[in-house]
């Protein structure tokens, strides 16, 4: 174990998907439910790694701000997709170091971007309706080298599965519930 991450259990995995490419299928899904207002309750379906399901029994709720008439009794949606992004950047960040031998005393990573909500509300048809950048940096405090550290950063912008879902095109399917 290294900075908490089982890097024989990681071994051990890569292998097992290495010879059974199905056990590498990880499949994810929520359900949204409407609470009033701008507020939105969240749960999470259980997940499926291969042949292995896995019990995911979680709520979250979602508001917004009362300028964008909610109650900011909770966070924002896009605050749970900066935090998804972070999340699994962060996982691959520490992975990654640990892979390396790395000792990590502490990681903070910061993500920005900025809405115009000119656009999500319909007043200006050429102002972007969703993020036109995000920004992002790792603050990191450990025994590897700043180079160490800009190749695991370079590695977590190829490899995250969050971060490629929001810098790539992903086909987003809409399916009629019966």
């Amino acid at each position: 174990m290294l900075n908490g991450i089982n890097l024989e259990g990681l071994a051990q995995y890569t292998q097992l998907i290495t010879k059974q490419k199905e056990e590498a299928i990880s499949a994810y899904g929520i359900t949204a439910e409407w609470l009033g207002g701008t507020q939105t309750k969240v749960s999470t379906h259980n997940q499926k790694i291969g042949s292995t399901e896995i019990v995911k029994d979680f709520n979250f709720t979602i508001d917004e701000p009362n300028e964008l008439l909610g109650s900011n009794s909770f966070p924002t949606p896009q605050d749970y997709l900066l935090g998804g992004m972070a999340g699994c950047m962060m996982v691959g960040f520490v992975v990654g170091a640990s892979t390396k031998g790395i000792k990590l005393d502490s990681v903070k990573l910061e993500i920005k971007g900025a809405l115009n909500l000119r656009g999500f509300l319909n007043v200006d048809a050429t102002a972007p309706i969703g993020f036109d950048e995000i920004q992002f940096g790792f603050d990191v405090k450990g025994n590897g080298t700043q180079e160490q550290y800009d190749e695991i950063i370079k590695n977590v912008q190829q490899f995250s599965p969050n971060y490629r879902t929001i810098v790539d095109n992903v086909k987003v399917v809409p399916v009629l519930l019966i």
